[in-house]
């Protein structure tokens, strides 16, 4: 007890800068702790499931001329599901067929519902994966108007009331009713849904698929043995080759495998990245955090050795200080948890807003490790190296002035801090940078003012809103299109003279003043007049070799579903449209007039957000029962870049922390230093000195350290800026010039702190230094 009165007494009157490490091991152990944590969550995709050795996902990839595409596509042909089951009696219990393809908006009692996560099923979703139905039959999956809710989300719409036989409305184009209840499934998953909806109304929207054709199903096997995995994978491509083509041309081959689901996630190369990237982040914070309470303590020596002096004649021996050290920094510990588990109390929806995931998703009991794992590490690390320290103090420092400063120790760990703060500054940097660019490149239109608005199912609910629409006054123009420009269109494969493929063509239907409403940039020729008349990307006569001669050429695609009997003509040239956006490669696109629209083009007059609410406000009294909603183009690009604004909120909010965190240590080393040197200084303004001097002299011995670890914290935040930068499309480095300068401004920051810290004992009257000592 007497190690904890003592203990407690030290901290109570502030010796060591006890609010300042309290602060820097709470934003160290919070930021640790959710990253850490954030990093298990993500890396145990899927493996809530049953078994989940034996539950896999088909997928496919192109092979060209013996060289296999870098990533897999998880979205396959339907048939698959049946066909692959059927020639592997031995191996699959079971299979399903999954989509999620098609998100649509749900009504309860005329009022739109939020966040309704959705995925098509067939019947034999549940026996392949496992998930557990609490009521209801899996057989009413087979009719399209029956539909089965997860046990919060029915809570949610119903509370205590049983939702078997409520009905929602789907787009309001028809009813579905509720006829069973399952478990949860976590957050963490590839398919994460609260609302399981038949595949007979996936194939009402848009057409059973076939083998070559509509490739968005998900399939899942359910395996006998883990061990059937390789073995079904050795068979697998013959198996399919039974039943179609796997080749697209001469060098071109379909591959097919299976994967377990559960590392599907982490086969992704952006996932990996992710992760890695989470990891470095989150050891950066933590272990600046802890070198900083390292560097308050050592800092603090000159003024505790006296003390520890005082413990050693009493009869204390090492073992007795060092433990005196781990009292001390076990309160802080549990100090700084009570701290953050307060301010994750407070925080908890921007924190979970910014990492994505429920905080009860990230801290359960099978992740409890992780929290548990951080905290022990911070302790020993904390309480041990400073504790050795201290307990080699010798006993005679009671009799004099301790003067070992051990400049090395704290060197050493400012040095590391200082990397640690120039290598997030860099990423963060990069990803402001990055998430800028994004949101202001050019996607080959005009996004800004422009509205969308969709109508699914009947396209013949459309006819007349255009004309009404237009009659606005706060409308400048509309125009319809099959799709989102900035969304995944039809597809149709382009092959060459020899039949051998080339690339996928993305195309949809037009109205005839769609391209100039939209802005749409004309490089060549004109626009399209007539019906079946096309415009074509730059990427698509590239890839074509048309060369000069674009204008007049025949699009070689099969149009007769749409009602056009003979191949588009090509009219015109424009600047490539990003409708993948920039996480992929610019695909060939062709934009072709035709009457097939469901999706309105809105270009509304400034003010531009008012506007938008008094067109939603003009479409739901006019139309009360259709689904149609407008949003703006910017908002659509917002939502495609949501993951990387995330990362960079994530940057942000760490580099806000370890900033704080690296400013606590170096105030105390600079304190420290001016306590240890006070007497060289006032000698030296006894000789003549000046303020400036003084603190020129104090500058320089900080930025002897902090040059060289700003330097190679920079480095290595363009290595890594470097590999994030990998998963988008046609992107580049910022400049080394702005590296430099944030550089500069670190090293500005850090000469600021010290001449203001600095600024009282350099202005001082060196009289009072020296009685002092």
């Amino acid at each position: 007890m007497r190690h904890l009165y003592y203990t407690l007494q030290t901290l109570l009157r502030g010796h060591g800068g006890t609010v300042e490490k309290l602060v820097s091991l709470t934003l160290g152990l919070v930021m640790g702790v959710l990253l850490f944590a954030q990093i298990a969550y993500e890396l145990g995709f899927d493996r809530f499931y049953p078994n989940p050795d034996t539950l896999v996902m088909l997928r496919m990839r192109n092979v060209t001329k013996g060289v296999p595409e870098p990533e897999y596509n998880y979205s396959t042909y339907r048939p698959a599901a049946a066909d692959l089951s059927e020639a592997f009696p031995e191996l699959v219990e079971s299979a399903c067929l999954t989509a999620a393809f098609w998100k649509p908006t749900f009504y309860k009692d005329d009022k739109k519902l939020e966040d309704i996560q959705t995925l098509f099923a067939d019947t034999a979703y549940f026996a392949t994966t496992g998930l557990t139905l609490l009521q209801g039959n899996p057989n009413d999956l087979n009719l399209m108007g029956n539909a089965f809710i997860s046990e919060n989300k029915a809570r949610e719409l119903y509370g205590d009331e049983s939702p078997i036989g409520k009905e929602l409305s789907v787009e309001k184009l028809f009813n579905v009713t509720i006829r069973g209840v399952y478990a949860d499934v976590p957050g963490n998953t590839i398919m994460p849904h609260d609302l399981l909806l038949s595949m007979a109304a996936m194939d009402w929207g848009y057409g059973a698929g076939t083998w070559g054709t509509n490739n968005f199903y998900g399939i899942l096997f359910r395996l006998k043995q883990p061990a059937d995995v390789e073995t079904m994978n050795s068979r697998i491509q013959k198996a399919v080759e039974q039943y179609t083509d796997t080749h697209l041309g001469d060098d071109v081959v379909t591959e097919y495998s299976v994967l377990p689901l559960y590392k599907v996630y982490r086969s992704l190369p952006d996932s990996t990245r992710r992760l890695v990237i989470l990891g470095v982040l989150g050891f950066s914070i933590f272990f600046v955090s802890i070198l900083n309470y390292v560097l308050r303590a050592v800092a603090a020596m000159s003024r505790r050795a006296k003390q520890v002096g005082v413990h050693k004649c009493s009869g204390a021996d090492g073992w007795h200080i060092l433990s005196m050290f781990l009292w001390e920094t076990g309160l802080l510990v549990a100090a700084s948890i009570v701290c953050g588990g307060l301010l994750l109390w407070v925080l908890h929806e921007p924190v979970e807003e910014l990492l994505g995931s429920r905080l009860t998703d990230l801290f359960t009991w099978q992740t409890l490790y992780v929290p548990l794992g951080t905290v022990l590490l911070l302790f020993l690390v904390a309480g041990v190296v400073p504790g050795r320290i201290y307990a080699r103090i010798p006993v005679t420092q009671v009799f004099r002035r301790y003067t070992d400063g051990k400049r090395s120790w704290k060197r050493g760990l400012l040095t590391v801090q200082f990397i640690g703060v120039a290598f997030i500054g860099g990423l963060l940097l990069t990803t402001v940078w990055q998430y800028h660019d994004l949101m202001t490149r050019s996607v080959g239109f005009r996004a800004e003012g422009l509205a969308i608005g969709i109508v699914t199912g009947d396209i013949q609910r459309a006819q007349g809103v255009a004309d009404a629409i237009r009659r606005e006054p706060y409308v400048e123009a509309v125009a319809g299109s099959g799709n989102n420009l900035l969304a995944h269109y039809s597809t149709n494969r382009l092959t060459d003279n020899q039949g051998n493929f080339i690339c996928p063509l993305h195309f949809m239907m037009i109205e005839k003043e769609m391209p100039q409403v939209v802005g749409m940039t004309l490089l060549e020729g004109h626009w399209p007049q007539h019906r079946g008349e096309a415009i074509v990307g730059r990427t698509t006569v590239e890839t074509l070799k048309w060369g000069d001669t674009a204008i007049g050429r025949q699009l070689p695609i099969d149009l007769s579903w749409s009602g056009l009997e003979e191949p588009a003509i090509v009219t015109g040239v424009v600047e490539d449209v990003r409708n993948m956006g920039f996480f992929q490669e610019q695909t060939c696109t062709a934009f072709i007039l035709n009457d097939r629209i469901r999706t309105f083009n809105v270009r509304l007059k400034a003010p531009l957000d008012e506007n938008l609410k008094r067109l939603n406000a003009f479409i739901k009294s006019t139309y009360p029962n259709l689904a149609l909603e407008f949003t703006t183009y910017q908002d659509v690009r917002r939502e495609q870049n949501a993951s990387v604004s995330a990362f960079r909120n994530t940057v942000w909010v760490t580099t806000a922390c370890i900033i704080l965190i690296v400013l606590m240590g170096l105030i105390g080393y600079v304190s420290d230093e001016t306590q240890r040197r006070s007497k060289e200084i006032a000698v030296r303004k006894v000789n003549g000195a000046e303020a400036s001097d003084i603190l020129r002299l104090l500058s320089v011995d900080i930025l002897k350290i902090a040059v060289v670890a700003v330097a190679i914290g920079m480095v290595a935040a363009w290595y890594v800026s470097g590999q994030w930068m990998q998963q988008f499309a046609d992107s580049r480095l910022l400049s080394l010039v702005w590296y430099v300068l944030l550089a500069l401004l670190l090293l500005v920051l850090v000469v600021a702190v010290v001449v203001c810290k600095a600024w009282r004992i350099a202005n001082e009257n060196p009289v009072l230094s020296i009685k002092s000592e």
